[in-house]
Parts: C-alpha cells; sequence; structure tokens
C-alpha cells in the first residue's frame, strides 16, 4: 500500500470460481469450493443434485444365490439409451467402493457375480448419475444378495440287500442315493461326484474303476459294482461326497461267503 506495506489481495472479489462454487480467501492465494448443496463430479464440476424423482430401481433388491451359479443384478425404470449415453454407476459393497470389472462382469444396468461364492455376499449400493438434457439426478439402489447354505446326504439305497450273506463269484452292486440341495454341480451326471472307498483298518483306500470295480451312476444313483467277490471283498465300504466345501459320507457293511 502507499506505506510500504504488503497487504493481501482478495482475488474472491472478482468472482473467479465456477457455478455453484464459493470462492474461500487466504493470504497469497484462494481456493473454490462447492457449495453445501453441491457435489464434485468426475469432471471437476460443483453440481446441484436435484432431489427429483427417480425412476431406476433393482429388478430384485433381495437375491438368494446357490454356490457356483452367477447372480445376475439388474436396474430398471429407465431405457437402455437413458442408462447407456446419460447414466453413471458406481458401486460400494458392504460400504466400500467395489467395482464390477474386476469383480465379475459389468453391464450397462447391473452387473453379474460369476461362480458365485460366500465372500461374494453382501449388500451393494448402486449410485447412478443422470446428466440428460441439462438436469442433473442421483439415484441410490441396495441389493442384499445372499448365500443358500448348500447340503448333501448320501445313504445306500440297497442296503438292506446287501445286508445277508452274499454269494461268492455274483457281482454285487452297491448303491448310493444323493440328496443335493442348493449346490450348482458343474456335471450332475458324473459318477466321479463321489468317490468310493474300502474302509480297512490301515486307513480307507480309494476304488477305481479298473479288473476288479466298476464305478457308475444310472438313474441319478451313484453305484459301486464289485465284479467278482470273494470272501476277501467282505468289509466296510463308503460313499463320499467332498465338493464346494461340502462333505457327506455314508458306509455299509458286506459279507460275501
Amino acid at each position: 500500500n502507499q506505506d510500504g506495506a504488503c497487504v493481501d489481495i482478495d482475488e474472491c472479489a472478482d468472482d473467479p470460481c465456477g457455478e455453484n462454487e464459493v470462492c474461500i480467501n487466504s493470504v497469497g492465494n484462494y481456493m473454490c469450493e462447492c457449495v453445501e448443496e453441491a457435489s464434485r463430479n468426475e469432471q471437476g464440476e460443483c453440481f446441484i443434485y436435484q432431489p427429483l424423482e427417480c425412476n431406476v430401481r433393482a429388478k430384485k433388491s433381495n437375491i438368494q444365490a446357490t454356490k457356483g451359479t452367477n447372480v445376475n443384478v439388474k436396474l430398471t425404470g429407465e431405457s437402455k439409451k437413458v442408462f447407456k449415453k446419460y447414466a453413471e454407476i458406481s458401486w460400494t459393497k458392504n460400504g466400500e467402493a467395489w467395482n464390477p470389472r474386476s469383480e465379475g462382469k459389468e453391464k450397462f444396468n447391473g452387473f453379474t457375480i460369476r461362480k458365485f461364492n460366500a465372500e461374494d455376499a453382501g449388500v451393494y449400493v448402486g449410485s447412478i448419475f443422470i446428466d440428460m438434457n441439462g438436469e442433473h439426478y442421483l439415484c441410490e439402489v441396495e441389493v442384499n444378495i445372499e448365500m443358500l447354505e448348500g447340503s448333501v446326504e448320501l445313504a445306500i439305497s440297497n442296503s438292506q440287500a446287501l445286508s445277508g450273506r452274499l454269494r461268492p463269484g455274483r457281482p454285487v452292486k452297491i448303491r448310493c442315493d444323493a440328496t443335493i440341495v442348493n449346490l450348482r454341480i458343474e456335471n450332475p451326471n458324473d459318477e466321479n461326484n463321489v468317490n468310493w472307498y474300502r474302509v480297512t483298518d490301515d486307513g480307507d483306500v480309494q476304488l477305481v474303476d479298473d479288473d476288479d470295480y466298476e464305478i457308475g451312476r444310472s438313474r441319478g444313483t451313484y453305484t459301486l459294482t464289485i465284479k467278482n467277490p470273494t470272501s476277501e471283498d467282505s468289509g466296510t465300504y463308503r460313499c463320499e461326497f467332498d465338493q464346494l466345501n461340502v462333505e457327506a459320507s455314508t458306509d455299509v457293511t458286506i459279507e460275501v461267503r
């Protein structure tokens, strides 16, 4: 000033900030902040997200999924054109940022989680920003995805027929029925969905399809056939399921003589 002292110039007096911004002066500098009711978008502009009625909603807000399946989350309420051309969607999972591109498959109006697992369960919140015809909308949807607990029950369906003495030389067929709930088996018709064991004092011995045994599946039942049984084949046999973190087994004891 005229006295030779340094005086701060109030840059805010020249109104340097943009729309919906307020100027904050400091010594030798200034900064522009969004007004209280506005938020800054990805382009760095402050927008007041008008509380206009939003039609976007989740087609299913509560989803129960089984392990190994694909889970589809779809948003409705706007046209395909609006979603593709005017909408930006960001997601959180359990309160933390979540990107469907890296965790599954992103779609213009939702996402797909492939081979759903326990860690995929949670609360997903989508923020949908629509910039169309000079108006701005911010919508929020919530989708709760739960995993249905899977289970398997095994039973020897012909245990009664196997309880008596079995003749040597006559093929013995052990039938194992499986009741599978809320699990997606990759190939339900594969006879190797269960394993067969001979239970011995020295540990279980896994049986395979060879000259002595035939392993198969017919009419929904898993089978182990002892082709030419002798008294040495007497003992306990086990049918076991061990997939998708689910275990189940059942035993049967036979006597050949």
